[in-house]
């Protein structure tokens, strides 16, 4: 009698154990559930346009369920939300930390995308504050050198083009600036910046007459000399070259 109370005991306490180890699996199940319904919500708001609802509800979603698929979703969610509404900085700063906090996700590409474009929506024309243009450019720069067969390296490369364009006009700018102002030390330094570093521009023609003008106004030359030699060679039927007589 006492081994069989003992037995029935014994299988009490396994059954209890049993759902004791239950409990936490229930628990997984009940979480992941919980978040995808919450995430489901976010996204909904998303989806109409209701771009700031989605990021509440996307962060909510982060601060109850911190970790696992739909917290990492919607970390991504939250940077092409603020991106949508024109928050260029905060949708920048979302992405870079989706970065930090998941450098190997296999969606990581998308979010150096996310960044790049969202640095390159600050930029407000060649005039403007050129340090999104710099910015952006990296960007774009470190995905398409990581990551060269992303579904979005090919848009990166046509943005990069365009900065190029932009940094290079807004340089000669700056170089004629000077030169109207007979400052031609300082013409000359900008338009060879943009002769060396942005020489895909088309601003590079133009830059390359401007440099060519400088060294004569400062008598130099030979390098007066040399700065036409590459005008012609680069640009034989080209509107300034023609101007060299």
């Amino acid at each position: 009698m006492r081994k069989r109370s003992l037995a029935v005991m014994a299988i009490l306490t396994l059954a209890a154990a049993g759902c004791a180890s239950d409990k936490p699996k229930d628990h997984l199940l009940d979480s992941h559930a919980a978040a995808a319904v919450m995430y489901q919500k976010g996204k909904s708001a998303q989806d109409r346009g209701d771009y700031g609802t989605a990021v509440r509800d996307y962060q909510d979603l982060e601060a109850m369920y911190p970790y696992g698929p739909y917290a990492e979703q919607a970390q991504l969610n939250t940077a092409y939300s603020y991106y949508q509404q024109g928050e260029s900085k905060a949708a920048a700063a979302a992405a870079e930390r989706f970065i930090k906090l998941h450098p190997v996700n296999p969606h990581v590409d998308y979010a150096w995308y996310l960044k790049g474009i969202s640095q390159y929506q600050e930029i407000e024309g060649a005039n403007w504050n050129p340090v999104p243009l710099h910015q952006a450019f990296d960007t774009f720069e470190t995905l398409v050198k990581r990551w060269p067969k992303s579904a979005y390296a090919a848009d990166a490369r046509l943005r990069m083009e365009k900065i190029i364009d932009l940094l290079g006009k807004r340089n000669l700018d700056i170089c004629k600036f000077y030169y109207v102002r007979d400052a031609y030390v300082a013409s000359a330094n900008r338009c060879q910046e943009v002769v060396t570093k942005y020489q895909l521009s088309p601003a590079r023609e133009e830059a390359l007459y401007y440099l060519y003008l400088s060294y004569k106004r400062l008598d130099l030359a030979k390098q007066a000399q040399n700065t036409a030699a590459i005008l012609r060679y680069n640009y034989p039927q080209g509107k300034y070259t023609k101007k060299l007589g």
